[in-house]
Formats: C-alpha cells, sequence, structure tokens
C-alpha cells in the first residue's frame, strides 16, 4: 500500500510542479503545448512500442478492447445527446465532446505501467486506440455536423486528414499488426528508445500540470456537476462488467477498471471551444476530473491489491 501511495504522490507531485512553473510565471504560456507536443511525438509513441514488445502473443480479445473503446465513446456521445436535447446549442457541445474521451495515453498509462504487467500496458494501448479514433477526430467529426446548420455532408477527407496525423494513433495500429505478425523488433531499436520510453510518465504528468486550468465561474457548477456525475456512473458500470462479465485475463480485467475511472481527453475543451460551446467549462471539468482520477485510481490500486 506505501508504494501505490508514493507513487501517487509522486505523480501529484509532478503535476503540482508543472502548475507552479506555469502559474509561476517561470515557464511561457505555451510550455505546456510544447511537452504536449513532445509526449504525442515522441514519448508516447516510444512507451507504446516498449509495452508492446514486451508481449509474446496478441491475441483476438486486443482486438475486442479496441472495439470497447470505440463502444464506451459512442455511448457516451448518445448519452450526452439525449441530456442535453432541450438544451442550447453550447450545452450540446459541451455535454458531447466532454462526456465521452479518455485520457489514456497521456494519464492512466503511467498508472497501468507502474502496477502492472506489460499485458496491462498493451491492453490499456488498444483500449485507447478505438477511444483515439474517437476522441482525435471522429467525435469531433461527428458534433460539428450535428451542431451545423450547414448541411454540406461529412468531410472524409478532413476526418482522414484529422486521424492520420495522430502519431499515437498511428503507432498503436503498426505495433498491433507487428505483433499480430509476430515479427520483433531487434533489441538495439528497443535499448535505443528505452530512455524515451521511461520518461513518457514524467512528460504526462508535467503536461498535465502546465495545462491545469481553474477558470472557475458560479455558472459552471451545474454543468460540471452533470458531466462529471454522468461520466462517473458510466466508469462504475463500465469498470464492474468489464472485471466481473468480461471472459479476459486477470490482468486485462484490472486494466478496465483503472482505464473506466481515466479524466477527461485534453483535446475535449478545445473541440467544445470549435464547436460553440465553453471552452472555459470544458477546461475546468477536465482539471477538476484529472485530481479526481489521481484520488480514483488510488484507491482502486489499493482495492485490487495491486503493490
Amino acid at each position: 500500500m506505501t508504494t501505490v501511495l508514493l507513487t501517487a504522490f509522486s505523480f501529484m507531485l509532478i503535476i503540482l510542479i508543472g502548475a507552479y512553473l506555469h502559474m509561476g510565471g517561470i515557464l511561457p504560456e505555451n510550455a505546456g503545448d510544447v511537452v504536449k507536443r513532445i509526449l504525442i511525438n515522441v514519448t508516447l509513441p516510444c512507451a507504446i512500442i516498449v509495452n508492446f514488445s514486451k508481449i509474446e502473443v496478441v491475441g483476438a480479445e486486443m482486438l475486442a478492447l479496441t472495439v470497447l473503446g470505440i463502444a464506451a465513446n459512442v455511448i457516451m456521445i448518445a448519452v450526452g445527446i439525449v441530456i442535453t436535447k432541450k438544451k442550447s446549442r453550447e450545452a450540446k457541445a459541451l455535454h458531447i465532446l466532454c462526456l465521452p474521451a479518455y485520457n489514456i495515453g497521456a494519464f492512466c498509462l503511467p498508472f497501468v505501467q507502474s502496477f502492472l504487467p506489460a499485458m496491462g500496458s498493451v491492453a490499456a494501448c488498444m483500449f485507447d486506440v478505438g477511444n483515439s479514433v474517437m476522441c482525435t477526430g471522429a467525435t469531433y467529426a461527428f458534433a460539428s455536423e450535428y451542431l451545423s446548420d450547414n448541411k454540406d455532408g461529412f468531410d472524409v477527407g478532413s476526418f482522414a486528414k484529422r486521424l492520420l496525423s495522430s502519431m499515437p494513433l498511428i503507432t498503436y495500429v503498426l505495433m498491433f499488426i507487428l505483433s499480430v505478425a509476430r515479427f520483433r523488433l531487434p533489441k538495439p531499436v528497443l535499448t535505443l528508445i528505452a530512455p524515451m520510453a521511461a520518461a513518457n510518465t514524467f512528460t504526462a504528468m508535467l503536461m498535465i500540470g502546465l495545462l491545469l486550468r481553474f477558470e472557475f465561474q458560479r455558472n459552471y457548477i451545474g454543468d460540471i456537476c452533470r458531466i462529471l456525475g454522468v461520466r462517473h456512473v458510466a466508469a462504475i458500470v463500465t469498470a464492474l462488467a468489464g472485471y466481473y462479465l468480461l471472459p479476459f485475463d486477470i490482468v486485462i480485467r484490472r486494466t478496465l477498471v483503472l482505464v473506466s475511472f481515466a479524466p477527461i481527453s485534453a483535446v475535449a475543451p478545445a473541440y467544445t471551444g470549435m464547436c460553440g460551446g465553453d471552452e472555459g467549462k470544458a477546461s475546468a471539468a477536465n482539471s477538476i476530473s484529472i485530481l479526481l482520477s489521481v484520488i480514483e485510481l488510488t484507491f482502486l490500486l489499493i482495492i485490487m491489491k495491486l503493490y
């Protein structure tokens, strides 16, 4: 238990350091965006490659996890549509883009890497393949069409470009194909990228701290409570179903429990603003969800005795 608490505190400390560096003016305003680019294009892809390389065989259950990642997002989009049916466009954009989309690669993966075998990391990555397809393009593309007065049709080219520009998603898919084909990367290659993969946890938590925004106003309370409340109900249902009903290995089921409580995706606030929603409100919800997730994942690790 001490190990779990110390690791969680270490993660929280890095987040606080990032927040201090940003709020104290020690780093420039765009520092969070710079670190995010390093994470997305360097450390996270390297961590994905190293994690996949530790698995001997990737079975059909991994592909099923990708489908689950997509399904989880689609269900939450539908929930967002239903509960905002008679609300403003701003409210619809906020709920449709903030209810789905899980921050797995930058947030949950460090927890999984620290306390579960390599199979857990690969399981989290495969769930995130489906999740990334949605949160890095599909959900925004759908929301844009759903909320738009312009009925020119679905822009397939823009959607494809958005997906193909996601380095983590490309890495996920490529490593899955190589793993299914049982192609093993040479050890010198893995040794070369190992330091960058090891830096993923620190980079991810530092980025979260640098991007924390508490632009909190009284009129935010209702929507934020609704979004976080619905996400937590869905997280509990998903975690229980994943752990007790799905026929996966115990490591995969434990991973599903952890990813179910992932915070709101880091890109959700930006997409919310682009669709006419309140980006400040989405950012506040995102920041609160991150702090809650640190506590919840720590508690879940203790409950599952992963120490």
